[in-house]
């Protein structure tokens, strides 16, 4: 099975001069713990709930976002379970996917994965 099977292909987007308190509320509102930070249809970070929480809620997104350097980013036909052992082995829970042409096209994370394996799990009961 490949990411792009089971990735989220509706997501919220941020801009890196998204205001931290308003992307704060944005989280809680939307339930979100992650969110792609995008500037000129390019990904140029990523942002959790931690690093919202550890932030100053006037900073911006690109004060508080993890940069591409310090992220993990999967294509949609990576294998998802190769996906779910990096994530697993750097204890992630989300990671941007990107097209051939490096656009994002959605988020996989622990929550869609242990989905398939707990229906490939029950079905094997």
């Amino acid at each position: 099975m490949k990411v792009k099977d089971v990735m989220k292909k509706e997501f919220i987007k941020l801009s890196p001069n998204d205001i931290g308190g308003d992307v704060a509320y944005l989280f809680v509102t939307e339930n979100l713990l992650y969110a792609p930070v995008i500037e000129d249809d390019e990904l140029v970070g990523w942002i959790t709930s931690l690093d919202i929480l550890s932030g100053c809620k006037h900073s911006k997104v690109e004060d508080l976002m993890r940069y591409l350097d310090e992220i993990k980013i999967v294509k949609e036909n990576d294998d998802l379970l190769e996906v779910a052992e990096e994530m697993i082995k750097n204890k992630d829970i989300a990671y941007p996917v990107v097209d051939e042409n490096n656009k994002v096209v959605g988020v996989i994370d622990v929550f869609s994965i242990l989905k398939v394996l707990s229906k490939n799990i029950s079905q094997d009961i």
